[in-house]
């Protein structure tokens, strides 16, 4: 089991809200239905506000027939997508956060969607005319992430719409991304902050992307009518809107 996969089914198993949604109110220990809904209601949002972008910007009606929500998590992107949609596919790499997106989607009848393990997904030949990732890559090294990029741009079908978000600066410039670096190269430093804290918050990696690199694949891969959105959720990001022409 690789590293990453190792963490994110601790993190599926212990904290899977929270690892999605970084707020205190979706820690396993505050968690209750109302939280959940709150939790759910945030991701319709965000499906509505992507829906909205492609509407204006090509000016057709948001239906995808095959989407994808590449690290769906729990499912609360995908559950909005598959009321949209005429089929969803939704994929982890944790075997515990598709365990919990399964139950999320069986609780709600919907029948629509395929939950796919990461390695399942890059050795099948399923294809899309919409692939999504949010708040993702960010946690992926960007040289494997930029490898997973290329994989699922591979999969859009020509004529096909896309959204992927990258965060690539932090608002206080290197000091944060010097963090970042630490805790990943060093855990027992992050284990130590925890103790000086007493906070027992999981880490969970973050990395920055360079958005040339983003681009160069979108380029090779023959995506073109961009439009982007600047995100700030305590990290600068881009939510990058295209569509494939070829």
């Amino acid at each position: 089991m690789s590293k990453a996969k190792e963490q994110w089914e601790i993190l599926g198993r212990t904290d899977p809200y929270f690892a999605v949604a970084t707020f205190d109110k979706f820690k396993a220990n505050n968690l209750d239905e109302k939280l959940k809904g709150e939790f759910f209601a945030s991701g319709a949002e965000h499906i509505e506000f992507v829906a909205r972008n492609f509407e204006r910007h090509f000016g057709r009606e948001f239906r995808p027939d095959r989407a994808l929500d590449f690290g769906c998590g729990v499912g609360r992107l995908v559950i909005p997508l598959a009321e949209r949609s005429e089929r969803v596919t939704g994929v982890d790499i944790s075997e515990h956060m598709l365990a919990e997106a399964r139950k999320n989607c069986e609780s709600r009848r919907i029948a629509n969607v395929d939950l796919v393990q990461t390695e399942e997904f890059l050795t099948s030949d399923s294809y899309f005319d919409f692939v999504h990732s949010f708040v993702v890559f960010q946690h992926i090294e960007p040289r494997v992430g930029l490898q997973l990029v290329s994989n699922v741009l591979k999969r859009l079908k020509p004529g096909g719409i896309g959204a992927l978000h990258f965060t690539y600066a932090t608002p206080n410039g290197g000091k944060q991304a010097l963090t970042f670096r630490l805790y990943r190269e060093f855990p027992l430093t992050y284990k130590l902050r925890g103790i000086i804290k007493r906070d027992a918050e999981p880490w969970i990696p973050i990395y920055l992307y360079n958005l040339n690199d983003v681009m160069m694949e979108l380029q090779l891969n023959n995506c073109e009518d961009i439009s982007l959105n600047f995100t700030n959720h305590g990290l600068l990001g881009a939510f990058i809107f295209f569509r494939k022409i070829a």
